[in-house]
Order: C-alpha cells, then sequence, then structure tokens
C-alpha cells in the first residue's frame, strides 16, 4: 500500500477552481445540487457497468444518496453507492480537468460571452463545493477493487492521496464548511435545496437526522427527501388527476387545481417531455413586463433553470410547467442554457402543441375556452402583433364582442360567413356600453362590428390588416373613396356642391382644430361626428405609446356631417346672412363639442359646452 501523496494543481485547475469559487456561479446553493447530481450519475454508471458484470454489484442492492451533518465538527457530508473512484479517477476527475481548452471556456463563461456545453465533458460541477467549504474530504473506493482511497485539497494549490483500508464502495464527499456558510449545517436548509432542485433525481437522496418515535424516544433514522421518478416522465394513463394536481401545487404554490393540462412527449432528431397548466386565476404579478417565464426546464430529471425564457414565446408566459431533455445543451453552471437547435426546436414544437390543443379545447368545450379567454385571452392577442409566423392560427382562436350579438363571436366564424370581397368593420373605444351607443355604428348597416375594448384589442387587429382574405375597416376612420357605394358618393358631391359656403365658412372658423371639414354619407340619424384621418395610429395606439414613454404623434381628426340632418338647414339660414356673426361661430365650435362627446371623447371646454347645453334647454 502506497504513502500519502502531496500533488499540485496544474495551473489551468487552479484557475478554474478561482473561476468557480468566485465568478462563474451566481447562488452558492448550486454546490448542493452539483454533488447530488453526480451522486446519482455514479450510481446509474455503476449499474450500467454491471449489465456486463453483475459481481460488481452487492446482493440486494439498494441505490443511495446519503447527507449527513456534523454541526459539531461543522461538516456536511454527501456519500453514495455508485461506481466509485480509484487513485487514478481521482487524479484525472479531481485533480485535474479534462482538457486544455477548458480555461478558455470558463472564462468567456464567466463573463456570459458565450454558454459552452461542459457539463459531464469536464466534471466541474464538483468545484462548487470550494464556494463553502474551507476544506473537500473524498472517500472512494471503485467497484470491483478492493483498495480505498482519500482524497483531501484545502486551498486552490494542490491536494493529497492517500491509501485507505475497509471503505465502502461508492464516494463520501465531506465539506469542513467555511465560516460564512453555516446555513448548510441546517437539515431544514438542506431538505429544501434537495426538494427545490434535485427533486425528481431518479435514485433517492436521503437526509441523516434525528426523529422522534411513538414512546418519545429519540433516534437517528435516514429519512427520503426527493420524490423520485417524475409525472412528466410516465404516461398520463399511468398518472391520476390527484397526483397531478399534486405535481401542481407543488410547482406553482398554488392550492388551487389548473384549469387545464397538457402532456407531450417530442420524439425524432429532438426528444424532450412537456408537462403544462394552464393556472384556473391570474397570479398578481401575470401582468408585471418583467415577469419570468412559467417553465422550467430539467435534464436527467435534475432542474437546471427555474424558469425558462426560451422554452416558449413571451405571450405564452402564463402557462406553467416543466420541460426535459436529453439533448440539451448546457453551460457549465447550469445556470444559463445555450440558445442552440434543440431548444429552438421545443419552442417550435411545444408551442405549434399548446395553440392546437387551445384549439381542441375551443372546439369540445366552448364554455370551458371561454373562461379560458377571459383569463389569458390578451396574450393571445399579444401573440398575434408579436408572432408574426403564427398570427393567423392565433387569430383564429380569438373571439370578440361584436354590435349584433350578446354573445361572443369566434373571428373565423364572422369572417367565414362574409363574401370573399367583404371587410370586417371594428370599432375601438373605452367600454362595451360605449360601443353599442357609439354614432359610428350607423356607418355599418346591418353588418356585424367587431368591438374593442380591451387593452390590446386594436393592436392585435391592426397589425393582422386582414384575416383569411377579408380586410378589417376601422369605422373610427375616414371611409376609404374605394369602399363608398355609387349612391353614397352621389349624395356626398351633391351636398358638397351645394353647401360649399358654409363648408369653408366651419373650417374658417376651426382652423386648425380639425384636419378637415367633409359631408358623410355614412351617418344615418346622429348630426355630426369627428373620426380619424387613414393615416392616424389612433387613440388606444397613441396611449401605449405614451404609457411606454415615447412620443405620440398629434394629428388632428375630421369633422364629418350628416347630409340629411336638419341641423344642417339651421346653420345654412345664419352664415347665409353675409358677416359672420358670432351666434354663428358660437353654434360652430359647439358643433366641434358635440361631435366630440358623440365620438366617445371629452369637450374641449366642458364648462362652456355645459352652459351652452344649459341655454338650449332653458
Amino acid at each position: 500500500m502506497s504513502k500519502k501523496r502531496t500533488m499540485k494543481f496544474k495551473a489551468e485547475t487552479r484557475r478554474v477552481l478561482d473561476l468557480v469559487i468566485h465568478s462563474l456561479y451566481s447562488n452558492k446553493d448550486i454546490f448542493l445540487r452539483e454533488l447530488v447530481s453526480n451522486s446519482s450519475d455514479a450510481i446509474d454508471r455503476l449499474r450500467y457497468l454491471a449489465l456486463d458484470d453483475p459481481d460488481l454489484l452487492e446482493e440486494e442492492y439498494t441505490p443511495e444518496i446519503l447527507i449527513s451533518i456534523d454541526k459539531d465538527a461543522n461538516t456536511l457530508t454527501v456519500a453514495d453507492n455508485g461506481i466509485g473512484m480509484n487513485d487514478e479517477d481521482l487524479k484525472n476527475n479531481l485533480g485535474t480537468v479534462a482538457s486544455s481548452g477548458t480555461i478558455k471556456f470558463l472564462e468567456e463563461a464567466a463573463t456570459n460571452a458565450i454558454q459552452p456545453e461542459l457539463i459531464g465533458k469536464f466534471g466541474v460541477g464538483f468545484y462548487s463545493a470550494f464556494m463553502v467549504a474551507d476544506t473537500v474530504t473524498v472517500h472512494s473506493r471503485r467497484a470491483g477493487e478492493e483498495s480505498g482511497w482519500i482524497w483531501v485539497s484545502g486551498d486552490t494549490e494542490g491536494y493529497t492521496i492517500q491509501p485507505a483500508e475497509n471503505l465502502p464502495v461508492g464516494t463520501s464527499i465531506t465539506l469542513q464548511m467555511k465560516e460564512d456558510a453555516s446555513e448548510y449545517l441546517d437539515n431544514w436548509k438542506i431538505e429544501s435545496l434537495v426538494k427545490h432542485y434535485s427533486d425528481f433525481v431518479s435514485n433517492p437522496v436521503f437526509i441523516r437526522k434525528e426523529e422522534t418515535d411513538d414512546d418519545g424516544s429519540t433516534q437517528e433514522k435516514n429519512s427520503q427527501i426527493n420524490t423520485g421518478t417524475p409525472v412528466w416522465l410516465r404516461s398520463p394513463s399511468d398518472v391520476d388527476d390527484a397526483e397531478y394536481n399534486t405535481f401542481y401545487s407543488h410547482l406553482t404554490h398554488d392550492h388551487a387545481e389548473p384549469m387545464d393540462r397538457f402532456w407531450y412527449h417530442g420524439e425524432g432528431t429532438i426528444e424532450f417531455y412537456s408537462l403544462v397548466f394552464i393556472p384556473a386565476s391570474r397570479g398578481m404579478d401575470i401582468m408585471i413586463p418583467d415577469r419570468r417565464p412559467g417553465l422550467s426546464l430539467y435534464a436527467r430529471k435534475v432542474m437546471i433553470m427555474e424558469r425558462a425564457e426560451s422554452i416558449l414565446p413571451a405571450y405564452l408566459h402564463f402557462i406553467r410547467g416543466v420541460v426535459e431533455s436529453p439533448d440539451v445543451s448546457l453551460n457549465v453552471s447550469r445556470e444559463m442554457l445555450q440558445q442552440d437547435r434543440v431548444l429552438k426546436t421545443v419552442n417550435k414544437v411545444l408551442t405549434r402543441k399548446i395553440l392546437d390543443h387551445l384549439s381542441e379545447m375551443l372546439e369540445q368545450d366552448r364554455e370551458k375556452y371561454d373562461k379560458f379567454f377571459d383569463l389569458y385571452g390578451d396574450f393571445l392577442k399579444e401573440g398575434v402583433y408579436s408572432d408574426y409566423e403564427r398570427r393567423e392560427d392565433l387569430a383564429s382562436l380569438l373571439v370578440f364582442d361584436t354590435s349584433n350579438s350578446e354573445e361572443r363571436r369566434l373571428l373565423t366564424d364572422i369572417v367565414e360567413k362574409l363574401p370573399e370581397d367583404g371587410s370586417v368593420y371594428y370599432l375601438g373605444g373605452a367600454s362595451l356600453d360605449e360601443l353599442k351607443r357609439s354614432p359610428h355604428l350607423e356607418s355599418a348597416g346591418d353588418n356585424e362590428v367587431l368591438l374593442l375594448y380591451g387593452p390590446v384589442d386594436l393592436l392585435a387587429l391592426e397589425s393582422l390588416a386582414e384575416f383569411k382574405g377579408r380586410k378589417f375597416v376601422n369605422l373610427a376612420s375616414e371611409a376609404n373613396e374605394k369602399d363608398l357605394s355609387k349612391e353614397d358618393k352621389q349624395v356626398r358631391d351633391k351636398a358638397e356642391k351645394e353647401h360649399a359656403e358654409l363648408i369653408q365658412s366651419i373650417k374658417d372658423i376651426l382652423g386648425d382644430r380639425v384636419s378637415g371639414v367633409r359631408f358623410s354619407p355614412r351617418l344615418r340619424e346622429t348630426p355630426c361626428i369627428l373620426v380619424a384621418a387613414q393615416d392616424d395610429p389612433g387613440e388606444m395606439m397613441k396611449m401605449m405609446m405614451r404609457a411606454m414613454n415615447q412620443d405620440a404623434p398629434e394629428t388632428k381628426r375630421i369633422l364629418e356631417l350628416n347630409p340629411a340632418h336638419p341641423m344642417l338647414a339651421s346653420l345654412e339660414t345664419l352664415s347665409s346672412s353675409g358677416e359672420v356673426s358670432e351666434s354663428f361661430k358660437d353654434r360652430v365650435e359647439m358643433l366641434l363639442e358635440l361631435a366630440r362627446v358623440l365620438s366617445g371623447l371629452k369637450p374641449d371646454d366642458p364648462a362652456r359646452f355645459g352652459r351652452y347645453v344649459a341655454e338650449l334647454m332653458g
């Protein structure tokens, strides 16, 4: 049996240790996840090798990862009965880094310049133990060998290796904790970390702690921490609703049952499992702009990211759940994932499957879908204007209130009933009641009008421009010349010819408060109204621009007059007297205020407008 040997870390390894301790990991808690993951890998490795050499396994072998705390000695130990290591393994796995290029990768990863795939190639997760430990001692014996070994390192300079007798097969890593790492000597802390990061590691993880028996006596026992096989890796036929709901509660800390769930196993060039939930209520943080998305990413049953941004588009961030893929590329710290073809494929496939699932819900359970849309419809609308590739699919999931129905109508149903060259009319406003009373509806006649009052309704519809070949027409904007019938054009042209001087007088009085004054054959009963020019972005868009601290363009509206309304004759009589009287000016200015009110806007001068109305009533 050889004696203790003192060996120096290579310069590259010393640099790795320095990076791991001071730069690479942003959260010290990660060390336990790394050690538990390594222990689980060692057990899996042993069972794999035992397929060809059954003698490697002891009789009635039971895999186990055991965590024990000794507060008096200030130590934390993570032990496993996996494959174990001999002296060469210890030198190769713990004493050196497997590639001369590792240091370059780690330096760039620490500065977020790149996110290299290193886990399982360089084994640097072990070094995270030095974030919390002054000294790390490893006892290990490789399966199939008689000799055991002890590896000790107390700094970044080097380590010692010496033989040891009577060690069990497997590896035990003991951390002599730093002064500022005493929190990791608490049972509750360790259990919570295992639950958080390693709950679904396939091999059982135990903690050694005192427990009280029924007779009041206390003794140390091994208590299992982790759950084991995750529900998302099991066939839905083998999992009941109670198990799914328990997992959902564990994942989200929401004790209400989810509204819906969806399981999918993707196979092909990329394999992944997914289990996603739609919460039955919107969380308090759902509308916070920088809210983190809701899917956790796992690899080999170990959580890599609690909230992975790359798995689903931002407009689906209300969905909670998990995705696991053995093909995902990871960086050395497992805290950031590489944006590569694997995640892009998962994003594309899973988003497609979720939208298909929502479409099935819409067709098979409209009542349930309506509840879903009440909660999350605005997010689908966000997707319409932010996801060009899928906007048609998202639009087919939209439902709207309309002028001709007491119930919301599916956009697809409305559009498909129109002729191929037909137009879909819409009107935006602050509330449904306001829109149903809007004079703008006169312009549509008997046609059905979409009533848009949600925060992103106008953005979604106007970003579409058309759907299934039918164009959208905003009733609050001036009519497109080609959308007017021959009869409408004749009525307008006749009125403009007969009342040309009146129109000019009104323009002179109102000046730049309006961008134009004209007659509208679309009005039936309403005397006047304000409409936006075709190039006007609209009030809703302006409000959103201002909310985002952007300068909204100052635009003037067009005053449209009803050529058949009796008020026109009254104005014509006042203007025909020659000189423009004060009474005529007052009438014209109140005409503009009336148009503002009828258009759902406030008067420019509410007090003056109120006095004018009171005088008329007197």
